[in-house]
């Protein structure tokens, strides 16, 4: 997982390290993701503006629930946010995705017929993952300074469907900065 996060974040540094005047960004954010607040995990995730106060969001993440399950989600969302003059921001979004989580710690066993106890290969569970983010504090550096980063904490509900047949709703506290990568003149 680390490899693939580190692969991906050395892409994006490689296409931006070259930039000059004329010259668009490359928004690339990092989090932390605390799934129930204290859970720890991890995001990164790339966005782009398409009209005004919207854009769309791509992002991959894990998280560790101790003694319960691992999680690992790639999710994708579109987002409305108004900064305001001085810098401050707020947003709401929604998204879906996919969660597949494993359980951690012990071993899962099966009982058979005739009272034989095996071991039980577990690949883990396939889920969906509707998300609903509340921004209410964000800050974009780039209003009164010259540093092109935006500071942020999110309140994030996500869903994972189906669980045990049904729907198991789960929160998260993301905070983390989008730093805006600038790209080569002339590039698209």
């Amino acid at each position: 997982m680390r490899k693939y996060v580190i692969l991906f974040l050395m892409a994006i540094i490689s296409y931006s390290a070259f930039g000059q005047d004329n010259h668009k960004f490359i928004p690339l954010n990092i989090s932390y993701f605390g799934e129930t607040l204290v859970h720890p995990g991890f995001e990164a995730g790339y966005e782009n503006n398409f009209y005004k106060w919207f854009n769309y969001t791509i992002s991959i993440g894990t998280y560790v629930h101790q003694r319960h399950h691992r999680g690992f989600f790639l999710n994708g969302g579109i987002n409305w946010r108004y900064t305001f003059p001085i810098g401050y921001s707020m947003e709401f979004g929604v998204g879906l995705g996919y969660l597949h989580t494993w359980q951690h710690g012990g071993k899962t066993y099966t009982v058979d017929d005739d009272g034989n106890v095996n071991e039980k290969t577990v690949y883990g569970h396939p889920s969906f993952m509707p998300t609903i983010k509340l921004g209410l504090l964000g800050w974009d550096l780039r209003k009164k300074t010259d540093i092109p980063m935006r500071i942020n904490i999110d309140a994030i509900a996500f869903g994972q469907l189906p669980f045990n047949n049904y729907f198991m709703p789960h929160f998260a506290l993301k905070t983390g900065a989008t730093y805006y990568f600038t790209t080569p003149a002339g590039s698209n």
